[in-house]
């Protein structure tokens, strides 16, 4: 008789119970406490705030309704998968009849439990991922059933590997050129692989006919996500911090649902715009947040500052990870059969994509170009350049996105954070002053 055992951890070092479930239940009561909070202030900062994002403030409880509905579909059979990145094909999770969730951990405190792991230089994002599943804090990475990590750097890399201590981990390697056939051909090979991994995780075969449902089904919502940035063209009709609320809420939400809530959000701000009932003075500035991903709740100060400062400014638009990038993109299909779905599925996934882990033979373009773009579009008089410390790949990249945007007269502010409350009054006092500057050109 085969005995099984548990299998060794290879990094994860032994911790008493009694600590793990002191720790998860002091954070868990701070967090709780900081999403209500940054709700309120939302509310109160905006006064004919519309009445549509009551349903995303509603989602935004990490603890709350979504995480309910997770555990009893999971009780009938459903499956979790989480990721890590937005290279993850969501399409085919959906199309295997399973939830897919991203799990980059927006948690502060958790960041001093990943430095038991791996140092304080790591990425504190990266940290604070290790740090969740220590105490099994984060309720959508629990729930997962397997992992998708994308190894987009050392960090990434390193990091799946210490959630396999834990559970399944399905690893995805982007090419570091995406415009050439011998990496579309590799790339292709990489979901061939993945495909089979959810295929047998869920029981599931991916069909042609569940894999349409699922391209149509993620095509309505990057419709209704970009009818949400359309929007944010003209004068201010919504926040940014709700914007961003919004885009997120899609990672973890039931994305039909999230669709047609995004849809009456999008009614009643084009209805705004035609009243002319705008979110904040059509002077104030514009500002655009590049760099590092910003996840909900705690990473939320940079937002809260932009748009709480004085003078106020306001945040129409971002290039990030987990903002205006994740749905823009929908997968274009020619011919709905197999093959062409799936190859456009992987397209969709690679080359739209603007992450700095790419290079070829001109740089990293199309992130210029992308910037350059929503630059023009949304009007934009500054940029805030966001980098946590220990995110190399992003802050390698600045000098030559300020030199393409210095050549449109776009002023480019380069802010080094990390995951702490404790710099708050320091960032506060760097953005108002960028922000000053701002509004004194806005003016003239």
């Amino acid at each position: 008789m085969t005995v099984k055992t548990e299998k060794e951890k290879k990094y994860i070092p032994e911790i008493f119970q009694k600590e793990i479930e002191e720790l998860k239940n002091s954070i868990e009561a701070t967090s709780t406490r900081v999403m209500i909070e940054y709700i309120e202030r939302m509310r109160k900062s905006w006064p004919n705030r519309p009445e549509a994002m009551q349903y995303f403030d509603e989602i935004a409880n990490l603890f709350g309704t979504r995480e309910k509905e997770i555990r009893e579909a999971k009780d009938e059979g459903k499956k979790v998968i989480g990721y890590t990145c937005m290279f993850a094909p969501i399409e085919l999770i959906l199309a295997a009849d399973a939830i897919p969730v991203r799990v980059s951990s927006g948690w502060y405190e958790p960041a001093k439990l990943g430095n038991r792991i791996v140092p304080v230089e790591v990425c504190p994002v990266i940290r604070s991922t290790i740090g969740i599943k220590m105490i099994g804090l984060s309720p959508y990475l629990e729930l997962s059933d397997a992992l998708i990590t994308s190894l987009t750097c050392d960090g990434m890399t390193k990091l799946s590997e210490i959630l396999g201590d834990y559970k399944p981990v399905w690893t995805i390697c982007p090419p570091r050129i995406k415009d050439s056939e011998q990496s579309m051909v590799f790339w292709r090979e990489e979901l061939k692989a993945l495909k089979e991994k959810i295929e047998r995780l869920t029981g599931t075969k991916i069909t042609s006919k569940k894999l349409r449902s699922a391209i149509e089904l993620m095509h309505k919502a990057a419709k209704s996500f970009r009818r949400l940035q359309d929007v944010r063209k003209g004068n201010p009709v919504i926040m940014g911090r709700d914007a961003m609320l919004v885009n997120q809420a899609s990672m973890w939400d039931d994305i039909e649902r999230w669709t047609a809530k995004t849809e009456e959000l999008c009614a009643e701000l084009e209805k705004r715009e035609r009243e002319k009932v705008w979110a904040c003075p059509p002077d104030t500035p514009r500002v655009m947040v590049t760099g590092t991903p910003i996840f909900w709740p705690d990473n939320w100060k940079l937002p809260n500052i932009i748009e709480e400062a004085s003078p106020q400014g306001v945040i129409v638009a971002d290039e990030l990870c987990s903002g205006d990038r994740f749905l823009y993109d929908p997968v274009g299909v020619d011919e709905w059969n197999m093959d062409d779905m799936f190859n456009a599925v992987a397209e969709r996934y690679l080359l739209p994509s603007t992450c700095p882990c790419f290079t070829s033979e001109d740089g990293n373009e199309d992130r210029i170009n992308w910037l350059i773009t929503k630059v023009k579009e949304r009007r934009v008089d500054g940029v805030i350049y966001y980098v946590v410390r220990g995110c190399m790949l992003y802050a390698m990249e600045y000098m030559r996105i300020k030199k393409a945007l210095d050549k449109l007269n776009v002023p480019v502010y380069y802010l080094d954070t990390d995951y702490t409350r404790e710099d708050m009054g320091q960032i506060k006092t760097r953005v108002e002053a960028f922000l000053e500057m701002l509004k004194s050109r806005v003016e003239i």
